[in-house]
């Protein structure tokens, strides 16, 4: 998988979150991560799929980008909003969520909108493999 990139989308519904989940378990276990990493990535996932769904707007779809950059593992969650809504997500809240998701995974970036909603949450991890281990 060396920078191949898996792209999988789904309903932005919390239920799907599961879907997420298990594609980046699969993962995992194909680059060889520890079962620590393994879970630190699934709760990780959860985590800003959370965030991504619960700012006050409604979300079409949710998509999951993966690149193996070689020495790093590359996810990003992304998020299609529908229409307008009211945002409702602060930035507390926001902060929260990159304080649990960097518990979790060394390199976390948010990319927000002009409105203010996160629509991208990355997460980067290093590979133990490649790191020669």
């Amino acid at each position: 998988m060396n920078q191949q990139e898996i792209t999988l989308r789904v309903p932005g519904k919390k239920e799907y979150a599961l879907v997420l989940r298990l594609a980046l378990g699969g993962v995992a276990i194909l680059k060889d991560l520890d079962a620590g990493a393994l879970d630190d990535l699934r709760n990780a996932s959860d985590e800003a799929v959370d965030c991504l769904l619960h700012q006050g707007r409604d979300v079409s779809w949710l998509t999951l980008h993966v690149l193996d950059g070689r020495e790093k593992l590359n996810i990003r969650i992304c998020a299609e909003f529908t229409g307008e809504g009211e945002l409702i997500a602060d930035a507390e809240e926001t902060e929260i969520s990159r304080a649990v998701l960097e518990t979790l995974i060394p390199e976390v970036e948010m990319q927000t909108q002009d409105c203010g909603c996160i629509n991208a949450i990355s997460l980067t991890l290093k590979k133990a493999v490649a790191m020669g281990a």
